[in-house]
């Protein structure tokens, strides 16, 4: 088994939400995909799968302006927008779709930050949504922060939502910081913000071989083997 060591300049953790900390079998993207389709917008049937981790919004937009009929028309987007989120909400919040990854990761994450690493949740959803999974899977009382990608200019795989985490926290260095995901967009963001390490997790939408070739440092089954084959030096 492959083992990484790492000192205790780590400061910040931050995962993403779907697919790496929460599990909603993949809803979240078959809501999407349904979405575009249901306007009779042309998507084919495995292209969703490059989106993975991107805001949804942006989504959105670029197949809008792909359509000839649709892409001068603003009021296509809000339309969109609203019948995706309707959909999500009901799918994640009166249908009860979506669980921590594991029970025991609130445990995995406490153990984190009671030894000063912060732990910080991004993610493509809105603001909104992340804050009603936040608060349905009572996520505040293992967590130190979050982001959506609707909070900066561009989300994943731009590296803004990580740097902001950073000021938020008052961190200098990208070296203090290890970002995981579950797609390779969650792996580029990592690496364009010059993380000290970006690792991915099969438990969600990507491939080890995608995952890798993204350039992550260290693929793992899931965020809870983080135990076992990450050590991180505290003293």
């Amino acid at each position: 088994m492959n083992r990484l060591f790492l000192n205790k300049s780590i400061k910040l953790i931050v995962c993403d939400m779907a697919g790496t900390t929460v599990n909603e079998g993949g809803i979240v993207y078959k809501t999407l995909f349904n979405t575009i389709k249901g306007f009779d917008i042309y998507i084919e049937d495995d292209a969703i799968k490059k989106w993975y981790g991107a805001n949804k919004t942006e989504v959105l937009q670029h197949y809008i302006n792909s359509d000839v009929e649709y892409r001068h028309n603003e009021t296509i987007l809000p339309q969109m927008l609203d019948k995706f989120k309707t959909n999500l909400k009901k799918s994640y919040f009166e249908e009860d779709n979506i669980k921590l990854i594991d029970p025991q990761l609130p445990e995995l994450f406490n153990t984190f930050r009671k030894n000063g690493v912060k732990i910080a949740l991004n993610t493509g959803y809105s603001r909104d949504i992340q804050e009603g999974i936040i608060k349905k899977l009572e996520m505040e009382s293992f967590i130190d922060g979050y982001i959506s990608s609707e909070d900066v200019p561009n989300g994943r795989p731009q590296p803004y939502m990580i740097q902001t985490l950073m000021k938020q926290f008052n961190i200098d260095s990208p070296y203090e910081v290890i970002k995981i995901g579950d797609s390779m967009n969650d792996i580029l963001e990592g690496k364009n913000a010059k993380c000290n390490m970006s690792i991915g997790v099969l438990s969600g939408a990507e491939s080890k071989e995608n995952l890798l070739k993204a350039g992550a440092d260290l693929v793992i089954d899931s965020v809870m083997d983080l135990d076992s084959h990450v050590n991180v030096y505290f003293n």
